[in-house]
Parts: C-alpha cells; sequence; structure tokens
C-alpha cells in the first residue's frame, strides 16, 4: 500500500504509428489482459489514484478501462496530440497531491514492487525530480540519459551525435515530479524546432540548469519495457508468460514443454497437475489438483475439477467439468457444458450448452445441443440431437439411466424417459416413456439369391461399355470409366430394375 502522497498521470494519447494497425495498441491482449489495464492494475493496487490522459481512440480505450470496474480513475482529453510536456500540461487540473508519478500506459510489465520503491526513493531524497533510468544493450528508440558534471539531459536518439548513441543508460520513462515542480516549469517548456510537439523530457534538463535536486533511480529493463511495435508486444508477452509459468512450477504444475504453452494472467492450477506441450490456458481459466491435460489442447474460461484427463487436441470454452471426467482426444465443449463427476466424453464429440450427470458417457463421434443428460446414461456412436429447427433451438432431455443406440437421431424437443432405450439407427422424433423400447428405422428386407444377380447384372453392364468403347476406337474416342457415385447408383438401379424383370416374387 502507497503512503507517498501521490497522484498517477497515465500517458494513453498516442497514435501508435509504429503497430502499423488500425486498433490502438493499448487495447491489445498480452496473456489475457489489454495493455492499458496491466499499469493501471499496478496502481489500483497501491491506492493511487489516477487521471488517464487520453487521445487516439479515446471512447475504445476509456471504455475498456470502465469495463474493468477500475477505481480512483479520471479522463483528460488531449484533443490534439502535441507532445508528452502538452499531455501533462493537459492534466494540471487535476494535480491534487504532492506528489505526481508520471509513466506510459505501454509499459504492461511494470510492478507494485517497482512502483512502491521509486516513491519512497523520490520521498527520501526530497528530490523535485526523480528520474528513473535503465541499462540495455541495444538502446535503438530510447532517449539517452547524458550526464555531464552532475547535469542531467535526456537526448532523444535522433538528435543525439555517434558518440551519444553509443551510450546504454537510457531513459525508462517513469517519473515523480512534485507538483509545485510542475506548477511552476510546465509552461516553461518549449516546441521542438524539428517536430514542433512539447516534450517532457526537456524538464529534467531544465531542473539541472537550475540546480535543482534530481534523484536517479535505477532499475532493471524488464520492469520498464516499452511496447512500440509488435515485436516489442511478442518480447513481452513471453515475458510475463514466463513469469506465470514459473510461479505455477513452484506450487507443483509440472509443465510439458514450457516455452510452447500459452497461459493467463488469471488462470489457476492445482498441484500435481500436468500440462503438455501447446496447451492454451486461456482467461478465467481454474484447473484442479492432480489434472492431465495432454497436448494441443485449449481451455478458455472454464473449471477442471480434481483429477479430470484431457486428452490432446481437445477443445473446452465456458464450461465445467467434475472430478474424474475423461474428455477426447478431438472433443468440443463450448457454451456452458456442465458435466457430472466420471463422466466420459470420447474421440470426436462435441458439446454445446448441455448438462450431463455423474457416470453418463458418450465416446465416439457425437453431437449433444441444448441437451439435459442424467446420470449413469449411454449415447452410442454417431449419435446426433436436432436441436434446431430453422427458427430457435429446442430441449432434449435425457432421463437417468438411459440407453441410447448408435447412430440415433433425436429430433427436439424431446424426452426420454428413465431406463429408456432406443434401438440403434433410429430416428427419434416422439418422447419415449420409461423403461420403453423405441424403434424408429425402416423395416429391414431379405430377398435369398439377389446378390449374385446383382453381379451378374452389373458385370454385363460394364461389358456393354467396353464394347461400346472399342467400336469407336477408329475415332480416338475412349471410353469412360464410372466417374462417381452416381454412376454406380445408376448402374445399380439398373441392374436390379424391378422384382418382376429378375422373376422374383415381391
Amino acid at each position: 500500500m502507497n503512503t507517498v502522497p501521490t497522484k498517477a498521470i497515465i500517458l494513453a494519447a498516442g497514435k501508435s504509428s509504429r503497430f502499423k494497425t488500425k486498433k490502438s495498441k493499448l487495447l491489445f491482449n498480452i496473456c489475457g489482459r489489454t495493455m492499458i489495464l496491466y499499469p493501471i492494475k499496478v496502481l489500483e493496487s497501491l491506492a493511487i489514484p489516477m487521471t488517464v490522459v487520453l487521445g487516439h481512440q479515446a471512447d475504445e480505450v476509456r471504455a475498456e478501462i470502465t469495463s474493468a470496474n477500475v477505481a480512483n480513475v479520471e479522463y483528460v482529453i488531449q484533443d490534439e496530440q502535441k507532445g508528452t510536456g502538452h499531455a501533462i500540461a493537459c492534466t494540471q487540473a487535476t494535480w491534487t497531491e504532492e506528489n505526481i508519478l508520471i509513466l506510459c500506459g505501454d509499459t504492461p510489465l511494470l510492478t507494485p514492487d517497482f512502483i512502491q520503491s521509486l516513491l519512497q526513493s523520490h520521498q527520501q531524497t526530497a528530490a523535485e525530480v526523480t528520474l528513473s533510468t535503465t541499462m540495455v544493450i541495444d538502446p535503438t528508440g530510447y532517449g539517452r540519459v547524458v550526464t555531464t558534471d552532475g547535469k542531467y539531459e535526456i537526448i532523444e536518439e535522433r538528435n543525439c551525435t555517434d558518440d551519444q548513441r553509443s551510450i546504454t543508460l537510457v531513459n525508462a520513462g517513469v517519473y515523480v515530479m512534485k507538483k509545485s515542480f510542475l506548477e511552476q516549469h510546465i509552461n516553461l517548456l518549449q516546441p521542438n524546432t524539428l517536430t514542433g510537439e512539447v516534450y517532457l523530457v526537456d524538464l529534467i534538463k531544465l531542473a539541472s540548469d537550475k540546480n535543482l535536486t534530481i534523484n536517479e533511480h535505477r532499475v532493471a529493463y524488464d520492469y520498464v519495457r516499452g511496447v512500440n511495435t509488435l515485436q516489442d508486444l511478442w518480447e513481452v508477452e513471453q515475458i510475463q508468460r514466463s513469469q506465470f509459468i514459473k510461479h505455477w512450477m513452484a506450487e507443483g504444475v509440472r509443465f510439458e514443454l514450457a516455452q510452447s504453452i500459452h497461459i493467463d494472467i488469471n488462470v489457476e492450477i492445482g498441484s500435481g497437475s500436468f500440462i503438455g506441450t501447446g496447451v492454451h490456458l486461456i482467461g478465467n481459466t481454474k484447473i484442479g489438483e492432480e489434472c492431465f491435460v495432454a497436448a494441443f489442447s485449449i481451455i478458455e474460461d472454464s473449471i477442471v475439477h480434481n483429477n479430470t484427463t484431457i486428452h490432446s487436441h481437445s477443445v473446452v470454452q465456458s464450461s465445467t467439468l467434475g472430478e474424474n471426467v475423461q474428455i477426447g482426444p478431438f472433443a468440443r465443449l463450448r457454451s456452458n457444458v456442465v458435466l457430472g463427476d466420471n463422466v466420459q466424453i470420447g474421440n470426436f464429440v462435441e458439446l454445446k450448452a448441455t448438462t450431463i450427470g455423474n457416470n453418463s458417457r458418450t465416446k465416439h463421434l457425437t453431437y449433444l445441443g441444448d441437451a439435459t443428460i442424467g446420470e449413469r446414461v449411454n449415447i452410442g456412436a454417431g449419435t446426433i440431437v436436432c436441436n434446431y429447427d430453422g427458427i430457435k433451438k429446442n430441449k432434449t432431455i435425457i432421463e437417468d439411466n438411459v440407453f441410447i443406440g448408435s447412430n440415433n437421431t433425436l429430433i427436439a424437443p424431446l424426452t426420454i424417459g428413465k431406463g429408456a432405450y432406443t434401438a440403434g439407427g433410429s430416428t427419434i422424433n416422439e418422447n419415449v416413456p420409461a423403461e420403453s423400447l423405441a424403434i424408429g428405422r425402416s423395416k429391414q428386407e431379405l430377398k435369398a439369391g439377389y446378390a449374385q444377380k446383382i453381379k451378374d447384372q452389373l458385370r454385363k453392364k460394364y461389358s456393354d461399355q467396353e464394347n461400346a468403347a472399342l467400336e469407336t476406337s477408329d475415332t480416338e474416342k475412349k471410353a469412360e470409366p464410372l466417374q462417381n457415385t452416381q454412376d454406380a447408383a445408376q448402374c445399380f438401379r439398373g441392374a436390379v430394375k424391378t422384382n418382376s424383370e429378375l422373376n422374383e416374387p415381391s
């Protein structure tokens, strides 16, 4: 908790031109949280009130912050982006505390510890200005921190001499300034002669020239990385994701190939669980203890209880899985699926908005949508629920201890009572009472001797085609074989024709 009286200003008005995208970079997602929310959440955790300077896509950025229910935040619009110094000047009416903390909205790796230490350092040194600096191997794009006889100056890269470009001490872009200093000096800044913009960093030289106390606070580069390009975004996300994975490793979670795994900020994983290669754990996902999530599965905004196995290439979205559940491989659960304990969902099964009770199973090639399924139910292979009639979705209810035969078509709305059976290959479009057997299929007919007669007819058909092809060889016209199943079907119909032609009784 912050004890230094501070008001924060977050600079979030820029056009993100180096991203080369239509969307503001501040709205891009990093491990399940938009970029602008990272520094805001840090300040919120320290109970520091903040002012956000908006400009480019102001409505969208403001809406994103509002959706996160952030406390103690207000907004100032910078109608024209005339530089960082101009942006700070626009916020003067909101300077309500003794110290003003200034940072950028594109620094998602800031931590509460760093901000707290920066504020304490500023307070202990009684500085007018505290400047955060960092050392980088490649300083390209950063303003260089130049010190001469105890004087500080920040020189933007385009204005550096060759010697200055080799300096690896750079401006980290996070400052603390006394309100009184800002009030006296913010309006003294002059527009840059090349760009016409007013730069905040010019306050550092101004303070040095007046021999005011400047406190340099050195920080590790990763904490203050700025995001100016999509490559920067990728690098920051790698760092953030690695931190999450290291945390869960320390809590007893095994990652099979950690560098291949995507994990979001709000994900939780119980001890003893295994996360396979290429797994994506997205959004507000919670994995229980002793779970097994196999390679290339995606789990999004879902709860997975203890001892559950999700086999490879499965997708679970907005769903809740009980204990000792088996999923996949190649299964998809979406839109509020709820599974009880000991449920088995097999390969190539899709569930949508469906609840399944304890000890039930559907193991092969099945679609269940808008269904409520009881306990100890068996769903045979190839079964589908026809839940959509072209106008609305309809419910299917399958009660406890029901056995659904393979290759069933269940036409909703439909209720199948307790203990009922449906025969394999059935289309069920009427309610089935408890303990009943429902058969909904065409009657099978047997005709003795048909197989050989059909083969003979087919051979004759093919022979006639070959003879016709030979007769046209002088014109180099080649016979065309049967091209597809439609040709075969026509041949079959011509072969069997009618019962009377084959001298068989009907």
